[in-house]
């Protein structure tokens, strides 16, 4: 693409491109798309595009992608890279860039199986980071943002995850699921004290003292451990902050929550509770779901005339039990 061209805006799809050539001094094309191509590398000459704010890649053959390329184009904000067949990233301290304005970066979608964070610590303005839907079974090193606020490792295949050196604060949203956790991640309330939600559905998280430590964060809004596999739910207390706490699809026997802040929805259905005392939960929870329990005590205060008590029945039956 000769730099004289005028075009802004380019967008390449369903093509046989294997590669593409772009000219020093092309001061136009801020936007930049290329899907369903047959390009088994990101083009060095990218790194031409000075006022390139966003690039996407996506559906192609690369299997691997030196992100340092990216770091010394300064109006680029969104780097989409999905949907590739991403085996290793390259990313080093020493880019001699700052990626001074990155902001969003999608790794999803590639075939990863180890990730080094602590290359991604140099994106000092990066706030969305995802990398769902890969094959991550190891997660190394320091992640050290302080814009972050989306984090995406859903859908791989991580068993264990450490973030002792993680400095995060202005993490907003945590996505773990569908993954093969089998414990806590160490040091979670350490390093971003700020989350609000926090969703670690379909692992194989069990019972344990850990999940104490999640309900010292001052702002978790929504907890979300559905499709894992505890056996009881006896949180003496919750985050006063904490308005959904999902705990659907375990194997849960024992349920209590005593102490919660106001407005609390708990989500326990198809779990095995078969014996409830509506008094172990405190009566700022506004609403409890429990369809598929051998015992039913749904309800929701909301629609509930004043002084009406919830009602629990004993499943398949019209079985009062209060």
């Amino acid at each position: 693409m000769p730099s004289a061209a005028t075009i802004s805006r380019l967008k390449l799809k369903q093509t046989y491109l294997s590669d593409i050539t772009l000219e020093v001094g092309n001061e136009w094309l801020s936007f930049l798309t290329i899907t369903d191509s047959r390009m088994k590398s990101v083009p060095a000459t990218i790194a031409h595009l000075v006022v390139l704010k966003m690039l996407e890649i996506s559906k192609s053959s690369i299997e691997t992608v030196n992100l340092n390329l990216f770091s010394k184009l300064t109006q680029l904000r969104h780097l989409n890279l999905c949907d590739n067949k991403i085996l290793f990233l390259h990313l080093s301290d020493a880019a001699g860039g700052n990626f001074a304005q990155l902001s969003d970066l999608f790794l999803s979608g590639n075939l990863l199986t180890t990730i080094d964070l602590s290359g991604f610590s140099n994106m000092k303005v990066l706030e969305t980071l995802d990398l769902h839907s890969n094959r991550i079974r190891r997660v190394q090193g320091a992640l050290v943002l302080n814009n972050l606020k989306f984090l995406d490792l859903s859908e791989n295949r991580i068993e264990t995850l450490d973030c002792c050196e993680w400095n995060i604060t202005s993490l907003n949203r945590f996505k773990l699921s569908s993954n093969e956790l089998v414990t806590l991640p160490s040091c979670l309330p350490m390093s971003m004290p700020n989350v609000n939600y926090l969703i670690f559905q379909r692992n194989a998280l069990t019972d344990g003292d850990l999940w104490y430590s999640l309900f010292t964060l001052e702002r978790l809004l929504q907890l979300d451990i559905s499709y894992n596999r505890l056996t009881k739910a006896v949180f003496d207390i919750v985050s006063q902050s904490l308005l959904v706490l999902d705990l659907q699809n375990n194997n849960i026997k024992v349920l209590s929550v005593p102490a919660a802040g106001k407005g609390l929805k708990v989500l326990a259905s198809f779990n095995s509770i078969d014996t409830f005392d509506i008094k172990s939960l405190s009566p700022n929870v506004t609403f409890l779901e429990m369809l598929g329990n051998p015992i039913d005590c749904t309800f929701d205060r909301a629609r509930m005339r004043i002084g009406q008590e919830p009602v629990c029945y004993i499943c398949n039956t019209s079985q009062i039990l209060n």
